[in-house]
């Protein structure tokens, strides 16, 4: 096998270097752990104990399924929706406490989801769960409790929840979705009245899979396919995937790990989860179709993909993956020994491919200058700014040019830069709201001149900033005159230092109309008409 690994990897290594086109990142999503993603990949679920449960998406962030109370976050639909628990105190359990209860996330807002009629919380930790969700967000899956402590497998739709039923008289439950819902896969209790979970999937009728230990063939499923025809998991401490036309195949070996299992799937058969070495050392993996064995995550990431800044963070579970195989979320651990939860995307297409990005102190102010190799999707760029002490400000937008595979050059002029240093950034947007930041350049601005900027905005109503600049410290009076030559504000008469000023002239109490500001100093002066309507 390690003879496979060094050859498989070098060709790995040299495919993504030549693909210049494509990336491969590793996101920190802050706290926890990973425990869903949709099938499109645009959307991350995890938990970290005790705070709350936490949704991701490239646009929004990580965003706190609760502000203060513990909740849990299992899995996610194509459009966001969340499949978890929350506490509800309009549901109290026995004693009064609020029930912990199986629910929907969307927008901000936990929606609970029924139980079966008749049935009450028989603590505030024992009523419904939602584990699985499918794309579309319309059908939720997991189990509830019984009045006699078991648990049957159970499905929400349309408002309305259906029992699944409990085969051999044992507990049921389901953990994951097909994409349309229609295949339900999880566990219930095992044939022969054996008490332990055994893999199951509904259709929605029960179907029994088989154990790696037909004598006790203990085990559960994990993951689904998009169109349901291939179902992972583990069964006696081994990874198994199964197939309609194929059943059973076992992926793992019991001389090799002492455990482990699948726990997501891709449309294309690669496969993440988690196995055991040994001393209960779990090991997150990856397999693909033609791959003999499971190759450690840790490895793929470090030595395969070639991200570095991970060789001495430890992966613990492969918690999921996208259908195209492209996003796949890890529960890790950082060299502090933090739990983290990490997104890692791969063969991601890069939207534009900056090339050079300049900034330049002119006589007009600052100079940006940037030029891309290759443009998709582009819709332009957000000019950014910020000084030492400043959050960072939009100046203007330059559009960008769609799609392209030609050089184009772009420049942007900051006509009212601060004096000293200026940092500036370009967000580039696509046309579907995505967007990414270029790294940061800076410049120094130092005026060399008087200087008196036209007014902005121009008209105004009622306010107005002015920028004048000095080249050394002098007496400035700068006085507004109306369009017949009465003065009607000095806004400064007194020294001013070296550098960028800003002034704010308020016409309220102003009649509409044109007015004059006159700057002068001692061997300057300069006038700027500014048109007032109200």
């Amino acid at each position: 096998m390690k003879i496979f690994s060094a050859i498989y990897f070098f060709c790995l290594i040299f495919l993504t270097a030549a693909s210049a086109q494509t990336i491969n990142e590793i996101i920190d999503l802050g706290p926890g752990g990973v425990s869903g993603i949709s099938k499109n990949g645009q959307f991350v679920c995890g938990m970290s104990y005790p705070s709350p449960s936490f949704i991701w998406s490239e646009s929004t962030g990580r965003i706190n399924l609760n502000q203060t109370e513990y909740s849990e976050a299992y899995g996610v639909s194509n459009n966001g929706i969340v499949a978890g628990r929350f506490y509800d105190p309009g549901l109290p359990a026995p004693g009064g406490n609020p029930t912990l209860r199986a629910g929907s996330w969307e927008n901000g807002t936990w929606t609970g989801l029924p139980g079966i009629d008749g049935l009450l919380p028989l603590d505030e930790m024992s009523f419904t769960h939602a584990y699985g969700i499918s794309a579309d967000g319309s059908r939720i899956a997991g189990m509830q409790w019984l009045a006699n402590w078991t648990v049957e497998a159970v499905y929400w739709e349309n408002g309305t929840v259906t029992g699944l039923g409990q085969e051999n008289g044992g507990n049921s439950r389901v953990n994951a979705l097909s994409d349309d819902g229609s295949i339900m896969a999880g566990w219930n209790g095992g044939p022969s009245n054996i008490p332990d979970r055994t893999p199951y999937y509904w259709d929605p009728a029960p179907h029994f899979m088989g154990g790696y230990d037909t004598t006790y063939p203990v085990g559960e499923c994990a993951g689904v396919s998009s169109d349901g025809s291939m179902i992972v998991g583990g069964s006696a401490g081994v990874v198994f995937l199964w197939t309609q036309a194929t059943g059973m195949q076992w992926l793992t070996d019991l001389t090799v790990y002492q455990g482990g299992s699948a726990l997501g799937i891709a449309d294309d058969g690669t496969i993440v989860g988690y196995v055991d070495p040994g001393g209960f050392n779990y090991q997150a993996f990856i397999k693909k179709p033609n791959w003999p064995d499971v190759v450690y995550l840790s490895t793929y990431i470090n030595d395969s993909l070639g991200i570095a800044g991970y060789s001495d963070w430890y992966f613990a579970f492969g918690q999921a993956i996208s259908a195209d195989g492209n996003s796949i979320g890890i529960s890790a651990y950082s060299p502090l020994g933090e739990p983290k939860a990490l997104l890692l995307k791969m063969n991601q297409i890069v939207p534009v491919e900056l090339i050079s990005f300049t900034a330049s102190s002119i006589s007009e102010g600052i100079k940006l200058n940037w030029s891309t190799a290759t443009e998709s999707n582009n819709s332009g760029f957000k000019v950014e700014r910020k000084n030492s002490k400043d959050e960072w400000t939009e100046l203007g937008f330059v559009p960008g040019n769609g799609t392209s595979t030609a050089q184009n050059n772009y420049s942007f002029v900051d006509q009212r830069p601060a004096n000293g240093i200026n940092y500036y950034r370009l967000k580039q947007l696509d046309y579907d709201g995505a967007f990414k930041y270029s790294p940061i350049v800076e410049s120094q601005f130092t005026p060399g001149n008087y200087e008196l900027q036209q007014n902005y905005p121009n008209p105004f109503n009622p306010a107005t900033s002015v920028k004048f600049s000095l080249p050394e410290d002098d007496m400035v009076n700068i006085t507004v005159y109306n369009s017949i030559g009465e003065k009607v504000s000095t806004l400064v008469n007194e020294v001013k230092s070296q550098g960028s000023h800003t002034l704010t002239f308020d016409a309220h109490g102003l009649a509409s109309g044109l007015y004059i500001l006159r700057m002068s100093t001692g061997s300057f002066s300069r006038t700027i008409k500014m048109n007032l309507i109200k």
